[in-house]
């Protein structure tokens, strides 16, 4: 080929390129239109990142004049931020929740007391609640299963006089003051581990632990009602409003309701299992035996046999249920209560090695008090 033969075929090559990009020209355009809409698209996505995790949050409805923000013992890390997100401090609990699954592995968070600033984001307080970086240390008081009030204003007394500043005090936290205020809420304080700002009153502290009673207390009987068999006193379907009262929060303690186990059907009042929870607390130390021990206490009632609770000398005189709790009792002596284990015994004791031994009459009754508590 001549050499301006080859040169015109380039020449003529080129030409016809430029046409065709010329032609796909609208189709390059919109592939553009296409990479413009994905690139605003990660932009609005990440600009509403940024206003979800890293906007400051909003103090204003913050309770405490400090920013001070107290997560309790035992909350879940979706009820938390549920709370926050309640109060607006955060925008989203579900980012809130998010965020703390990726970078720590627990879903209940630390309890305490905890102080936001207005540079805070989201992610900074969550990283607050994540290293439990407390803002003051809180006054913790634990009370366990089956105190009676007696020790419990001696537990809040103590705990109240370590705080190393008096002057937060708001409060005569004297055992004896304590105790003046809780005498008649026996049975009806929540066993629980608590945390309270220093400056807490008396009456807050109290109201946190009946609230508490009353909360845990409603759900055992609203999201367990179907395995735990009670009923209204005719065997309807069990109004729970008309035994919890959600705006005052107390309950209905003399309204009777009917229970169905292994014992048979009874008609007893919450104050009735309340009771004898705290019954239990006293002769039991493991749920197997509270629900063997609430079996022979049924049983007893059935037949109109003294109770015979060892705490509760008046129980060997006069039949029937004590006057008012004997101690506070906790979730599971109160579920062992309405789950029930029965054999027909009669009788048990406690053993000098801590295991609790069952009879059916009482010529049993009486070799095991030999054999196990006297060692013939």
């Amino acid at each position: 080929m001549p050499k301006d033969d080859f040169r015109n075929f380039f020449i003529l090559k080129k030409i016809e390129e430029d046409k065709s990009k010329d032609k796909n020209i609208f189709q390059f355009f919109c592939d553009n239109k296409y990479h413009i809409l994905s690139l605003i698209i990660i932009i609005l996505f990440l600009l509403f990142i940024y206003n979800i995790f890293f906007t400051k949050v909003n103090l204003e409805n913050m309770p405490s004049e400090n920013n001070y923000f107290q997560i309790n013992n035992g909350e879940s890390v979706a009820y938390i931020g549920q709370r926050l997100e309640e109060q607006e401090i955060i925008k989203s609990s579900l980012a809130f929740k998010v965020y703390v699954k990726l970078f720590s592995k627990n879903q209940i968070a630390q309890a305490g007391i905890y102080q936001f600033e207005k540079k805070d984001t989201l992610v900074s307080v969550a990283n607050k609640i994540i290293g439990s970086h407390y803002a003051i240390p809180p006054v913790r008081i634990t009370i366990p299963e089956g105190y009676n009030t007696k020790k419990i204003s001696a537990i809040i007394s103590e705990a109240f006089s370590a705080v190393s500043d008096k002057t937060q005090l708001r409060d005569d936290f004297s055992e004896e003051n304590i105790f003046s205020k809780i005498e008649d809420k026996e049975g009806y304080l929540f066993p629980e581990t608590y945390l309270f700002l220093p400056n807490v009153t008396l009456d807050q502290v109290i109201t946190q632990m009946e609230d508490n009673f009353y909360v845990r207390l409603k759900k055992l009987f609203t999201e367990e009602k179907e395995d735990l068999h009670f009923y209204a006193l005719d065997l309807s379907e069990f109004p729970i409003e008309e035994y919890f009262l959600d705006e005052t929060k107390t309950i209905n303690l003399t309204k009777r309701l009917t229970l169905i186990n292994e014992v048979g059907t009874t008609t007893v009042s919450i104050d009735d299992i309340i009771k004898m929870a705290s019954y239990l607390e006293g002769e039991a130390n493991n749920e197997r035996d509270m629900r063997m021990v609430a079996g022979v206490l049924w049983t007893r009632l059935k037949i109109n046999f003294p109770l015979q609770i060892d705490a509760a000398t008046s129980t060997y005189k006069e039949k029937g249920f004590t006057k008012t709790p004997i101690n506070n009792p906790g979730i599971v002596a109160i579920r062992s209560v309405l789950t029930p284990i029965n054999f027909d015994y009669i009788y048990y004791i406690t053993g000098n090695d801590g295991i609790n031994y069952y009879a059916k009459d009482y010529k049993t009754h009486l070799e095991n008090i030999n054999k196990y508590l006297r060692n013939q």
